[in-house]
């Protein structure tokens, strides 16, 4: 128990060995298929900070072209397989992530990041507000549209993990609950798992309201998997 209490549950190390083995030296700008690829959305959290980081690229990928990061920044231009440990790096589960990447002009960025589901455990709403900037912007890459005609918008939200429907915890359990209890109990962290669930719903409930009142409620469905 100490252990779990002391430290992340999990050491992370076969997973960061996997990720490494099976990325290489792949970076974001780097075409991973041969298909188009508009829009690239990950979502991390940085401890320095205090605040929630987003790669965020539009991307243009065609066989044997190279995409490029929509800024023109090479200092985000991260290695594929650290966006993918630290988007990882849940707090109480895995070590949170530290990581350097040089820029093209000298410049060095210093990364702290755990998982962004911190701040965005539903990532839908990020991603609706990166087509919805883009298209304010009149990104020649996207379909012409108004940036509130959600009627254009065809929104899917997976969402995966525990079943919500089990029953964990109660709220007789919880009374006698103090710090400790709140953090790790028999291998779960209430806190944690409370948090993120409740955000992630919010999102729903906000996305489900934002597009029943712009009269485009079929176009927005979630499903638990």
């Amino acid at each position: 128990m100490m252990n779990a209490v002391l430290g992340p549950k999990y050491d992370g190390k076969y997973l960061r060995s996997l990720v490494r083995e099976n990325l290489e030296d792949k970076r974001l700008h780097d075409p991973l298929t041969h298909i188009v690829i508009q829009l690239l959305i990950s979502t991390y959290f940085n401890l320095l900070s205090l605040r929630p980081t987003r790669f965020a690229l539009s991307l243009f990928v065609r066989a044997h072209a190279r995409a490029l990061l929509k800024d023109g920044s090479t200092s985000k231009d991260a290695l594929l397989s650290d966006t993918c440990i630290s988007t990882s790096a849940a707090p109480t589960y895995v070590l949170a992530h530290y990581f350097e990447n040089k820029g093209s002009g000298g410049e060095v960025r210093f990364f702290h990041l755990i998982d962004g589901g911190v701040a965005a455990n539903n990532p839908t709403l990020v991603a609706i507000s990166e087509v919805t900037k883009e298209l304010s912007r009149d990104n020649p890459d996207f379909f012409q549209t108004k940036p509130l005609d959600y009627a254009q918008f065809l929104v899917i939200s997976l969402g995966t993990g525990s079943v919500k429907t089990q029953e964990i915890y109660s709220a007789k359990a919880a009374a006698g609950w103090g710090v400790l209890r709140w953090l790790y109990n028999k291998g779960n962290s209430p806190l944690v798992d409370t948090l993120s669930q409740a955000s992630a719903d919010m999102v729903d409930v906000h996305n489900s309201i934002v597009f029943q009142a712009l009269k485009s409620k079929d176009n927005f469905l979630r499903i638990q998997v």
